[in-house]
């Protein structure tokens, strides 16, 4: 895991840049066999394994739209890299499509392997997201 201090700086960049690209943009960025990591929680909702690969990482990223309104904005709060690692800590701002504000924060750390992100752990508040996915009371 000895990188360089060049590696660190364009693995950070990949990242900032894969998180600032708008759905589907993203999907470029993945390597063809990427693997997301979801919350256990997240995966007995409905989702086909809580380690999606592949074709299903882009479906993930193409499905967001389908749970949030395409104006959604990030803070990004900290980026930390090292060697093949990137950490990002940001708050998602939104409104989901059942009607309700959205202000989630999110942890994610990734993994970077030749140029493409190969590997990544999302961690959110589940109970949070699960939520603000039901229409609010009239």
């Amino acid at each position: 895991m000895s990188g360089t201090a060049n590696d660190t700086a364009q693995n950070k960049a990949l990242v900032l840049d894969f998180w600032a690209a708008a759905q589907p943009d993203k999907i470029p960025f993945l390597a063809a066999d990427a693997v997301w990591h979801l919350p256990t929680s997240v995966a007995r909702r409905g989702f086909p394994a809580q380690d999606l690969r592949g074709e299903q990482v882009h479906t993930l990223f193409l499905g967001s739209t389908q749970v949030y309104e395409p104006d959604r904005t990030w803070d990004i709060d900290h980026v930390v890299a090292e060697d093949d690692l990137v950490t990002l800590h940001c708050t998602m701002h939104a409104r989901t499509t059942a009607g309700n504000e959205y202000h989630g924060s999110y942890h994610m750390l990734f993994r970077v392997a030749d140029g493409k992100i190969a590997e990544a752990w999302e961690f959110l508040d589940t109970a949070y997201v699960f939520d603000c996915m039901i229409p609010p009371a009239d």
